[in-house]
């Protein structure tokens, strides 16, 4: 399946979700992608992962209830003072994927927008794209024969 195959089935299956199956989905990559953001914390003395865990067990916790619209742009203004940026540091490309995840995952429940849950679903494979071309830079079809992405892509369907 190329990039392009997976991201219009992709966001046609999460357009046809429920609010609640949306939400699911984030908060099944958020914890995917937290310990990104914790290795990232731990290596370079920055960050606050316990602010991340706690944000994504308050998602987990509310639900479908409606939204306290004071509460989540609180939380989302703290989840951007924690978002490492590239050009303090080079190397934090998973743990801004790990922080996009979770702010597009409030903004999901503030606005119950589909277009959250499908940036929450890039953030995941932009990650195993990075991951994957550490060592070497691919071609896109290589990157698309790739193992972890195809279980990544897979992952993201079948959960969807």
């Amino acid at each position: 399946m190329t990039n392009t195959e997976f991201n219009d089935a992709f966001t046609e299956q999460v357009r046809k979700l429920t609010f609640e199956k949306q939400l699911q989905l984030c908060i099944l990559v958020c914890k995917k992608l937290f310990p990104d953001y914790s290795s990232f914390s731990s290596e370079n003395r920055w960050g606050e992962p316990t602010r991340l865990l706690d944000t994504i067990n308050f998602i987990e916790k509310s639900g479908s209830a409606p939204a306290d619209s004071k509460k989540i742009k609180s939380m989302m203004s703290k989840i951007h003072q924690i978002t490492p940026d590239t050009e303090d540091f080079p190397d934090c490309s998973f743990a801004l994927n790990s922080c996009a995840a979770i702010y597009c995952t409030l903004e999901l429940i503030l606005n119950r927008d589909p277009q959250s849950a499908e940036a929450v679903g890039t953030a995941y494979t932009d990650t195993i794209d990075f991951k994957i071309q550490e060592e070497k830079e691919l071609t896109q079809e290589e990157i698309d024969l790739h193992p972890e992405m195809i279980s990544a892509r897979q992952f993201l369907l079948e959960t969807s």
